[in-house]
């Protein structure tokens, strides 16, 4: 896709996944959990020009009018839209400078807190052996490919210098062109809502429980080496057929969280969560914004949670049998419908099938982390990941991403919702299945030694 050029201001309709995300940001600040963010975290070498992503922030900024856009929102059931300024400023993407020593841990907790309503900031903090640059995206604008994109394209402009005046373009867009006409969009929903009732009844279990509650969104970093890396690959790839390796991670994620009930005394009767689904081949350039994914829903049952490999065949054939019927499709038709909903009754519908759950876990995997991208503003990426926040409910996740060959691991929580305790249990479960090795014996609760 080359994205056209634009003039003057323009209304830009939310996707199927944008008006999802909608819902969850409603959810979250409704509840005080700040808003629906995420993070991309870049650690590089020496060699950082702070004054190239300046200029290269600043183009940003000049060419993609959805980077200052505001919504709208639509009455009674029109779909909601962003409204970009006629006049672009050149500051809409902020870009900070820490002090150097400053905790990069602790400045991403608090912009996982934070309630600012730009849509894409960047901050960064020299250390000792390189500079690390932390990026908070809205969820609500960006997916993870999305912000990988963004930062490809600051790369391009900070090593090129600027020719002429910046050209406002539209990358932005339908992930996918609904059928023509209104009966063909509506039988286009049926292989989706027979799905949607497969999963019930509401028998699974979400560790944050049904009842929003205040806080922040913490989390961890789980980092695999290039040998670690290579031995996941491998037995995901003898598990899986080595074609789509998406199934070894959520049987992965579904026993991290089996091990977190099971230090709880309880064993949910099953487990469900949504997978996206990328749109974008891995070689597209654009589009940067809106969510451009869709998503299939998959269901384990806690016997067959609690055999890895049972997990990873159940999760492969529920996947071959959605492609089989068009769910994948079928799925984005019910999200474009979908967008017409209002907020905060489409959270609540979303609710109301699971007892207030909505999923037991979030996850994903992005693939491969800025492929093909070596340099970021003179210095060398040596890794990144994303961080996602999370709402509660469901109130956890574990996301994944790669970067040249070292896989990394993002367990994501909201306030409260598990201990420390709980977070190593997770942690030590998904590295033991990941790697098909012992791990070190489970964290006995309390009274129950």
């Amino acid at each position: 896709m080359h994205p056209a050029p634009v003039s003057g201001s323009v209304r830009v309709p939310l996707t199927g996944c944008d008006a999802f995300f909608l819902a969850l940001e409603d959810l979250m600040r409704s509840g005080g959990q700040g808003r629906n963010v995420g993070l991309t975290v870049l650690e590089l070498g020496e060699g950082f020009d702070a004054c190239a992503l300046a200029g290269a922030v600043r183009r940003f900024s000049l060419t993609h009018p959805l980077s200052q856009a505001k919504l709208e929102r639509a009455w009674l059931f029109g779909v909601p839209r962003w409204r970009t300024p006629r006049i672009l400023r050149p500051d809409a993407v902020s870009v900070t400078e820490h002090p150097s020593g400053t905790s990069v841990t602790a400045l991403c907790r608090n912009l996982l807190a934070g309630n600012g309503e730009r849509c894409f900031e960047l901050h960064h903090v020299r250390g000792e052996r390189g500079t690390t640059v932390v990026a908070r995206w809205s969820h609500l604008l960006f997916d993870g490919r999305g912000a990988e994109l963004a930062f490809q394209e600051l790369a391009g402009w900070a090593q090129t210098p600027p020719c002429g005046e910046a050209v406002p373009v539209a990358s932005w867009g339908e992930p996918f062109t609904p059928p023509a006409g209104i009966a063909a969009r509506w039988r286009a929903t049926r292989a989706f809502v027979r799905r949607h009732y497969e999963l019930k009844p509401p028998d699974f279990q979400s560790l944050g429980g049904p009842r929003p509650q205040p806080g922040r969104s913490e989390f961890r970093v789980m980092g695999f080496s290039l040998g670690e890396t290579r031995q996941i690959q491998q037995r995901a790839s003898r598990l899986t057929g080595g074609i789509f390796q998406m199934p070894y991670f959520f049987a992965a994620v579904a026993r991290a969280h089996a091990a977190v009930f099971r230090l709880r005394g309880v064993e949910p009767v099953s487990y469900v969560s949504p997978v996206p689904i990328q749109s974008r081949s891995t070689k597209d350039r654009h589009p940067i914004f809106q969510n451009q994914v869709t998503v299939l829903h998959f269901k384990l049952p806690a016997p067959v949670v609690r055999g890895f490999e049972e997990a990873v065949a159940a999760v492969h054939s529920q996947f071959a049998a959605a492609v089989r019927e068009g769910v994948e499709t079928s799925a984005a038709m019910v999200l474009w419908w979908m967008r017409r909903m209002p907020p905060a009754l489409y959270r609540r519908f979303l609710q109301r099938d699971t007892g207030g759950q909505m999923v037991s876990f979030f996850q994903s995997h992005t693939g491969e982390f800025l492929a093909g991208l070596r340099d970021f503003c003179g210095a060398r990426i040596e890794n990144g990941w994303h961080i996602p926040a999370v709402s509660q409910p469901p109130g956890s996740g574990i996301f994944f991403s790669e970067r040249e060959g070292r896989l990394s691991a993002t367990i994501s929580w909201h306030e409260g919702v598990m201990t420390r305790q709980e977070v190593d249990q997770m942690e030590q479960s998904l590295r033991a299945d990941l790697l098909g090795v012992e791990g070190p014996p489970a964290f006995q609760p309390a009274g129950l030694a």
